[in-house]
């Protein structure tokens, strides 16, 4: 089972995301889903504060901004695996760090300053007003500061601009790309500006972090010994 397993990833996978790079992928996407979900679990009942600026108050409330939000889910999953693929595996693992620990730094922020908003009431019925509802019914008015969405955004465009075979012009666009989720998040009202300055700080510390010191061995020691497990190198190569 293993081998065949080894031997379809090889076939038809390993050119578009290295063997190395697929445990700890996915686990930057089971360590965010954990901080997010249990935080909203263990802070459900605190006191939740509301950090509305006349500021956020003056911005309008935009529907059509909804496309933007939802369009990037997509767009991390699409950079992060152009990280893992066009990057050396040394910064890689460097990414991968300052994901996790910029998101157990939202989990912590997100039980010690427990936050939220009052959004606007939608009374039409355009494309953009009924999938706007959706969006504020599916995602609760919880764990905004940071934002999530404003932070994965910003580790997209940082992650790319080590990968040497990226051309600069996608860069740049990543770069643009992230900046409309920014403001997504405030025409939608599901942020507020505190909420979008706490999320890019936070990625550009932890990532400057990972580049400046040596931390990130201890997660790539942890998923090179379930990549060995999976990929034994006798049989798949190192």
């Amino acid at each position: 089972m293993k081998q065949k397993f080894q031997n379809w990833y090889k076939t038809y996978m390993d050119k578009w995301l290295p063997a190395y790079a697929l445990f700890s992928l996915i686990g930057c996407f089971v360590w965010n889903c954990l901080i997010y979900w249990m935080t909203q679990r263990l802070g459900a009942d605190l006191y939740h504060y509301d950090f509305t600026t006349e500021l956020d108050r003056a911005v309008p409330f935009l529907p059509s901004f909804v496309s933007i939000y939802v369009l990037s889910y997509p767009f991390w999953v699409l950079c992060y695996i152009l990280i893992a693929k066009e990057n050396s595996k040394e910064n890689w693992y460097r990414f991968v760090f300052a994901d996790m620990l910029a998101r157990l730094i939202c989990g912590i922020c997100f039980l010690a300053i427990p936050t939220t908003n009052i959004r606007p009431e939608i009374t039409g019925s355009s494309f953009f007003e009924i999938a706007m509802g959706f969006i504020y019914e599916m995602d609760l008015p919880y764990n905004l500061f940071p934002s999530i969405h404003c932070l994965a955004s910003m580790m997209c465009y940082l992650g790319l601009r080590t990968c040497s075979r990226i051309p600069k012009p996608w860069k740049w666009a990543t770069l643009g790309f992230a900046v409309l989720v920014f403001a997504s998040t405030q025409f939608t009202k599901q942020h507020y500006l505190v909420d979008v300055i706490g999320g890019v700080l936070i990625a550009l510390g932890c990532y400057m972090l990972s580049m400046r010191s040596h931390a990130y061995q201890i997660l790539e020691r942890l998923f090179d010994n379930i990549y060995h497990k999976v990929f034994e190198e006798d049989s798949y190569g190192s």
